[in-house]
């Protein structure tokens, strides 16, 4: 790994948890292996493109890295009804990359969850996206959801030795109906499957945010603790 910058961010207001504070240390790298970041993920960090983050709050150590023991993962009742909504979908592998179609649904994706959930506000460019998303230093599947020729849904995953990573993931707002989002949850856990990973991990839980605390109900799963060490969790 070659680190260009380190750059620490607040104490700021928390997005997750209002009335908090949030601190963050960010690494930016020029090379990093997926060997590496896999090593990194262990130790509780996360990445955007070429930006490695995790919290480092004084107060509050809520953000938890979990991960799916991916060969014993089997669906609930909901996530199977999930499945069955959007069997008429279909699901494409390839590189990540940016358009106006993806950019489109990304915005239109956040302005819903900036009504609902109270989001920041504010589109993101394509430059934006490509640096997130696009310019990344280990390998990334982008996963592709398409009702005919439209698309509704994308999912964006790096893939390290052990792991498929889900990165983040945005569908049709309009699709709530259809479960969308469960749907493309499950694309990474499947991801995995086909890679034969034993992990797909889903990035930082919040036990009290509604908007990461879902990702408990994908099981088994395992939170990783202040000791380092990953221990069974079940909701």
């Amino acid at each position: 790994m070659r680190v260009l910058q380190t750059i620490r961010t607040g104490p700021e207001i928390c997005i997750y948890l209002p009335g908090r504070q949030s601190t963050m240390e960010n690494v930016v790298v020029e090379q990093l292996s997926a060997a590496e970041y896999e090593q990194k993920m262990d130790e509780g960090w996360r990445k955007f493109g070429p930006v490695l983050f995790h919290p480092i709050c004084a107060e509050c150590n809520e953000c938890r890295p979990l991960r799916i023991r991916v060969a014993e993962f089997i669906p609930s009742r909901s996530q199977r009804r999930a499945l069955a909504k959007n069997a008429d979908l279909i699901v494409r592998y390839g590189r990540p990359t940016v358009d106006d179609t993806r950019l489109a649904l990304y915005n239109r994706y956040h302005t819903k969850q900036e009504a609902q959930k109270g989001w920041p506000e504010g589109e993101r460019s394509a430059d934006d996206y490509a640096f997130s998303f696009v310019h990344n230093p280990v390998p990334a599947v982008e996963i592709s959801v398409w009702e005919g020729e439209t698309l509704r849904a994308i999912v964006l995953t790096d893939v390290t030795p052990s792991t498929v990573s889900g990165v983040y993931h945005y569908y049709e707002p309009e699709g709530e109906s259809r479960s969308l989002g469960t749907f493309a949850m499950l694309q990474t856990i499947i991801l995995a499957q086909k890679l034969t990973k034993p992990w797909a991990y889903f990035g930082y839980w919040v036990a009290a945010c509604p908007s990461l605390s879902y990702k408990a109900n994908f099981q088994p799963c395992e939170i990783l603790t202040e000791t380092g060490n990953w221990e069974a969790y079940s909701p």
